[in-house]
């Protein structure tokens, strides 16, 4: 699998769970700073991502190296595991 696509994967995925918190805030009647910017900030990494990985003419020159790569990954995984689990709990 290609490391860009590994890190754009997981730049557009943890974006994703930041909007996705932020919005649920938001929407359910909390409104205040940090939803609001949670919401715009997860919003604008899966909008970046998916511009680096899409409409970039060659998106390998915009990953960083091997090991932050890999530690992104780690960390979605971490996220994903971690939201998870805040819904069955």
């Amino acid at each position: 699998m290609s490391k860009a696509l590994l890190y754009h994967g997981s730049m557009t995925v943890c974006g994703g769970i930041l909007g996705f918190r932020g919005l649920n805030s938001v929407i359910s009647g909390e409104v205040s700073l940090v939803p609001i910017l949670l919401s715009i900030g997860g919003t604008g990494m899966v909008f970046s991502a998916v511009y680096e990985a899409v409409l970039s003419s060659d998106s390998s020159d915009s990953i960083p190296d091997g090991r932050i790569v890999w530690s992104t990954v780690m960390l979605t995984l971490i996220a994903v595991i971690a939201g998870i689990w805040s819904v069955i709990a």
